[in-house]
Order: C-alpha cells, then structure tokens, then sequence
C-alpha cells in the first residue's frame, strides 16, 4: 500500500485561497495593472514586457485554477506553483534594486516588503498542498519503522523491529486529561484484536498541561490498577520540539496533521501497517472504537 500525502481541511482551505488569489493576480495582468507589471520585467529578458505579463497571467490563471479543481494533484500542483514564484521573484529583485515606483510602491522601504512577501507565498503554495511534505518524506525514504526503539515503563530497551508483520497502533497518552478514559477504549482494541495481529504502544507525554506528571512506576501503577491496560506501554517522552523522541519525530514526516505536523494533544494516534507503513493519523478526539474498521482492513490485507 502506497501512502499518499493527506492535507487537512485548513491546508485545504488555504489551498483554494492561494488559487482564488493566483487568479486574481492573472487578470490582473492582463487587465488595468499591464502597465506597472510590464514595469518590472526585467531588461535583460529576451521578449517583450507586454509577453512576458501576458504569459505570466496566463500562467497564474490555469495554476490558480489547478489549485481549486485538481485537488488530486494537488502535490504536483504545489510544486510547480513554488516554482513559478521563484521564477518571478527575480522582477521583484529587479523593482527594489532599480527603484522603480509601480503599484504604488515610491519608497525602497514599500519595495522591501515586497521583496520578501514572495518567499511566504513559496512556502504557502509549497504547506497548502503538501508537497513540503514530500521532501521530509524523501529525506526519511531509506528510515522505516522498524529501525526504532524505545524504553518500556520497566526501563527494557525494545525495538520496533519485534513487531514486523503486525498492525501497531502508536498512541501518546496522559493520566490526568479528560481523554484518559480511552485508555479503556485502547485496551478493548487490544484484546480484541490482538491474537489476529494487532499491538497498541502507549508513549505516556507530559508536554500537554503537565497532564502526566507522574514517574514511571505511577503510570505503570495507574494504567493497570484503573484502567486494566495490559498492553505495552513505554517511557515518558517527548512528542514535539528539539527533544522529540525519534519515532515521533519520524511518524509526523510521514502521516501529516492538519494545518500542522505537530502532535495536538494527548491520544493523538498512528496506524501502522504490516509492512511498517505510517498510513493513517487520527485526532486525540477521535474514539478508539472509530479505529475498528481501519484496523480490520490492515489484519486481512496480505503483506506486500
């Protein structure tokens, strides 16, 4: 199973904008404002100013439109949108260093601006549709799941490796937060499915309002004694920041948040694959219960 890079809605959203603004922008240029772009074409560009302005519209007309419509490749899309900017942002370079008054522009300060807005609509067009996303992903194409490891609760060190052929669910979890309760709902997924292939991993966090506070042997103490957790738990970690523990570091490269990577909040969770493939993130909010048809789709799905 191929993983495919997911947005959430606000990356979706702030997509469609940047599609509605590219078209602006185009008719813009081959509207009232040809003139003071056709200001800022650079000499030394072989064609016409007049050229160059139309096909630049024209250009951010059909990207803008394949930002909104093509929702499907929208990583592509995306690509070749931070691209087009980069290719543009030299007639900027070229109105700040001439001093050429356009868009009304008449001070170097105004032109500054300017100068540098076009470098947040590269990464706008490069978040809004993922394609950043594809670059930490390459970055991380030769480190698997399995390459991992991580201290269990009783200090034994266990790699990710022992779980190869399995579906593991990796959850970060808290002992003081209004969503501990789902350690229930976990604990049910385990036993349910656990002689079929499943394996949850609880990484207790305390970087959510200090809601795990605890050491070791108190959230040992506290999953067994009111929650009957018996399936495995490990260290305190970090899930975010310079600290992060490397599995989570190397999980949100791989399955996205929305409008963000980062972890939200507690019981935030993973779906791994048998081939230990990062396919599916869930929200903290989301039940465990609302994981069993994902997870039944993974225990009979044969290993690529």
């Amino acid at each position: 199973m191929e993983k495919k890079i997911k947005t959430g809605l606000f990356a979706n959203i702030f997509r469609i904008l940047l599609g509605v603004f590219l078209i602006l922008a185009g008719y813009m240029h081959m509207g009232e404002a040809s003139s003071q772009y056709a200001l800022i074409v650079p000499s030394w560009l072989p064609f016409e100013p007049e050229f160059v302005v139309f096909a630049s519209g024209t250009v951010e007309i059909v990207l803008g439109l394949a930002l909104i419509l093509l929702a499907k490749y929208r990583v592509y899309v995306g690509w070749i949108t931070a691209l087009f900017f980069i290719a543009i942002f030299p007639a900027n370079v070229y109105q700040y260093v001439n001093g050429i008054s356009a868009f009304g522009m008449e001070d170097d300060s105004a032109r500054l601006i300017r100068l540098f807005i076009q470098p947040i609509f590269i990464l706008w067009a490069l978040i809004s549709t993922g394609a950043l996303r594809t670059y930490k992903r390459m970055k991380n194409k030769d480190i698997y799941f399995y390459d991992f490891s991580a201290k269990t609760l009783s200090g034994q060190e266990i790699s990710m490796d022992q779980y190869k052929g399995k579906v593991v669910l990796v959850v970060n979890t808290a002992s003081k937060c209004g969503l501990t309760p789902q350690y229930e709902g976990l604990e049910e997924l385990h036993k349910k499915y656990k002689d079929q292939g499943l394996v949850v991993l609880g990484f207790p966090c305390n970087q959510f309002l200090n809601q795990e506070p605890g050491d070791e042997k108190s959230i040992s103490e506290n999953c067994l004694i009111n929650y009957g957790v018996s399936f495995q738990m490990f260290s305190k970690i970090d899930v975010n920041g310079q600290n992060a523990h490397p599995l989570y570091k190397y999980l949100k490269t791989q399955v996205g948040g929305i409008f963000t990577d980062s972890i939200k909040w507690n019981f935030g969770k993973f779906l791994i694959d048998k081939n230990g493939k990062a396919i599916a993130r869930y929200a903290p909010s989301t039940k465990p219960q609302k994981l069993t048809k994902d997870i039944e789709k993974l225990l009979v799905k044969s290993d690529n």
